[in-house]
């Protein structure tokens, strides 16, 4: 089966990869996969480095630009239970879009591939703290000269940096910076011999000489220290934008440093999600203070002054049942959104996992009834509207007292047309996404009606939007179909999850069925609001009230 599903994969690699730009992206995502092997990671520190689980540019250490192209990567060895072995693949020379490329701290050996040097747009380069056999790395104990072709082939080369080695000093690179061609010539003495007022000359222009070389190296030296702090402020503000006062004297500060290291560095022991905007991380900074962190893609909006201001008008966006956005901090090399953490896990977990008290018929409703006020929030009370356009259980968080949240809301807009890893088209999930948006890509909050249909026949019944028991019938079979079925059969209570029609009462749990359909028809005229769906659950319920 898991055969079966990668090659099904790689088929739809091909047709998403069509176009020359998608193509050059795609053999990226080879090269990094190919790049994966030729390291040893016993710590599982490249663990998301899944093709079958997230698009390339969610996978750990890992920046795109807008049009999915590697640019940056960087995987530091904070501790040996981050470092890599083995060693960097040549196959490294095939991300020629990269900028950024910082492997430090390792415990990487061999041979630095010469294909590193043909990278023409590689601007920081940072290999220091490992084992390998060559001539250009610091902290290795390397000796002998730096080979002239390094300068050649990165013209853009902004920072090299080659402290902590014994290099003979060399004046290639002098001759470099000061633009003159390297050339070599044979000085054939026209006498055996020199007299001391030649010699005195030579000694004292040799003086000179060295001087005023010393006084270049001063001035490079000086001029690339500020340019090299320039660029790790550029690559690397460690701030963070709050929208929850942290002022509390018991409550540790909430800094880039302290988030970060909260998460292990997002290591993949916190990791509790992955979804189709990025892998979601808990962050423990004390035992009252945990927080989940969404890491995002880099690359995957128009601008720094756009992400801002999209993410900013979340912090207006407030309701009793969806997840809390504390603060978020953006770069150019990470990005990522701080929530609230909800002990309860998520709605898809609950379904898979559900036990006999969950199937109090009350819980049931009060999850319903209360991402249906999120939505019914979004559409109606926001302006602008806010459409979610991937609802499904995974993004439905609960609390310890089955409590609902909404999480994600907004990042479809907030990234523009983001695809999630099992889509091509279209932002949202196969098999909660509305025909109409499906087909033609146009989207309204009647596709968020449609996937909340979805996620309410799910929560009733023992089926998948996608089963695998639906396999036996034609193409286009899903959940929907099936309760159809079901209902012309006379089997209405087969819909039920078991126990559940059991314990009724039956005739709530059929005019709940009806209302999921009634939001899963094909017209959208006839779909209901998400308001009038409040108003429905309350009338079916009224005893909670």
């Amino acid at each position: 089966m898991k055969k079966l599903l990668l090659a099904l994969f790689l088929l739809l690699n091909l047709f998403a990869f069509s176009s020359p730009r998608k193509l050059k992206s795609f053999h990226d995502q080879t090269a990094l996969l190919e790049l994966k092997t030729s390291f040893s990671d016993p710590h599982g520190v490249l663990s998301t480095w899944d093709p079958t689980i997230s698009n390339h540019c969610y996978w750990f250490g890992v920046s795109c630009n807008s049009d999915l192209r590697v640019v940056s990567l960087i995987l530091k060895g904070h501790d040996e239970s981050t470092k890599l072995g083995g060693e960097i693949s040549p196959v490294v020379g095939s991300l020629t879009e990269i900028r950024v490329l910082s492997l430090p701290f390792n415990n990487l050996v061999g041979q630095v591939p010469n294909e590193i040097w043909k990278l023409e747009k590689l601007e920081l380069l940072d290999l220091q703290g490992n084992n390998f056999r060559v001539s250009s790395l610091p902290f290795n104990n390397l000796g002998g000269q730096v080979p002239n072709e390094i300068w050649k082939r990165l013209k853009k080369l902004d920072l090299l940096d080659l402290q902590g080695n014994n290099f003979r000093a060399q004046s290639f690179h002098f001759r470099k910076l000061m633009n003159l061609e390297e050339e070599e010539t044979e000085v054939t003495p026209s006498k055996t011999g020199l007299y001391p007022i030649e010699i005195a000359s030579i000694v004292s222009a040799s003086v000179i000489v060295f001087v005023l070389l010393i006084l270049v190296i001063l001035f490079i030296y000086t001029r690339k220290k500020s340019k090299r702090n320039a660029q790790v402020q550029v690559i690397e503000p460690k701030e963070i934008k709050l929208f929850v006062d942290n002022g509390n004297i018991n409550t540790p500060p909430l800094t880039y440093e302290s988030i970060v290291r909260a998460t292990g560095y997002f290591s993949n022991s916190n990791c509790i999600g992955h979804g189709g905007f990025g892998s979601t991380y808990k962050a423990v900074l004390s035992p009252n203070n945990v927080f989940a962190v969404k890491r995002l893609s880099v690359g995957r909006f128009q601008g720094d002054q756009q992400f801002h201001a999209e993410i900013s008008a979340l912090e207006l966006v407030k309701h009793p049942n969806l997840v809390m956005l504390i603060g978020y901090h953006a770069s150019e090399t990470e990005m990522f959104l701080i929530y609230n953490y909800l002990s309860g896990g998520n709605l898809e977990d609950f379904i898979k996992e559900r036990s006999n008290p969950a199937l109090d018929w009350n819980v049931l409703h009060k999850i319903a009834l209360d991402v249906a006020r999120a939505l019914a929030y979004l559409h109606d009370d926001c302006s602008p509207k806010v459409l979610h356009r991937d609802i499904k259980p995974s993004n439905i968080l609960l609390d310890n007292n089955y409590n609902a949240y909404l999480s994600d809301f907004g990042l479809s807009k907030l990234l523009g047309t983001s695809q999630s890893h099992v889509t091509t088209g279209v932002a949202g999930t196969f098999g909660y996404v509305a025909p109409e948006y499906a087909m033609t890509c146009r989207v309204s909050e009647k596709a968020d009606v449609y996937s909340y249909g979805i996620v309410i026949l799910e929560l009733i019944s023992d089926k998948r939007a996608l089963d695998p028991s639906f396999s036996s019938h034609e193409n286009g079979f899903n959940i929907v179909s099936w309760a159809h079925m079901m209902l012309s059969q006379g089997k209405a209570k087969e819909v039920f999850t078991k126990g559940l029609w059991e314990s009724g009462p039956q005739d709530d749990l059929v005019e709940v069925l009806h209302l999921a359909l009634k939001c899963t028809v094909d017209s959208l005229s006839i779909r209901p609001t998400m308001k009038q769906a409040v108003k429905q659950l309350k009338r079916i319920n009224p005893s909670r009230f």
